[in-house]
């Protein structure tokens, strides 16, 4: 399954963002698939202020080297959330920070691959993140939508598709493991998708 990226499209705004959220609005995890992540190991919630929400996996790791085999070395989650705002609101994600831990051995290599697109609002983009090897520390990357933010219609919470894959690659296959994860070593950091808003 191919992995995609936050989609900057130019858009033409009728009504300044206002930058700040309502009370009313809430988010659903609809659908989880994929080989890095079961249904019951993905968190979604809202910040108190509602101005991001997070993605917490707790068992999203690719890994590489002695005693992996090929289906280690590549995971992948495909997550559909909605995000229900009122008629009179819309809403765009201005960045994205992912989170997580690699424990990469000086030959060894890994990537990160995401994208978010809203459902019915065009091609998505890819970004893809690179590791080298000789890390083994906390990580994170971000993703910025800059000028270019792409806002839910009006009228309805629309569902957001979030796609990530992770890969790990050694120099041998009796190499020693290396390994990266969407989460941190106590499993408490969250990927962030920092929030927006205007009125209609």
């Amino acid at each position: 399954m191919p992995v995609t990226a936050a989609l900057l499209l130019s858009v033409t705004t009728m009504t300044p963002a206002t930058g700040s959220a309502d009370d009313r609005v809430t988010i659903e995890k609809l659908t989880v698939n994929g080989t890095g992540c079961r249904a019951d190991t993905v968190a979604v919630a809202l910040s108190p202020d509602k101005e991001a929400f997070t993605v917490t996996y707790s068992a999203y790791v690719a890994q590489a080297g002695a005693g992996t085999g090929n289906k280690d070395q590549r995971r992948a989650c495909s997550l559909t959330v909605r995000l229900n705002v009122p008629a009179t609101t819309q809403y765009a994600i201005t960045a994205v920070d992912y989170r997580g831990f690699a424990h990469l051995e000086p030959a060894a290599s890994a990537t990160l691959s995401a994208r978010y697109h809203f459902q019915g609002s065009g091609a998505p983009t890819y970004t893809v993140h690179s590791f080298a090897g000789g890390l083994d520390d906390d990580w994170q990357v971000t993703d910025s939508a800059g000028s270019g933010l792409v806002f839910s219609p009006c009228g309805a919470g629309r569902k957001v598709d979030i796609d990530t894959e992770l890969q790990a690659r050694a120099d041998r296959a009796d190499a020693p493991t290396s390994m990266i994860t969407m989460d941190s070593t106590d499993s408490e950091v969250a990927s962030t998708y920092h929030l927006t808003y205007r009125t209609c």
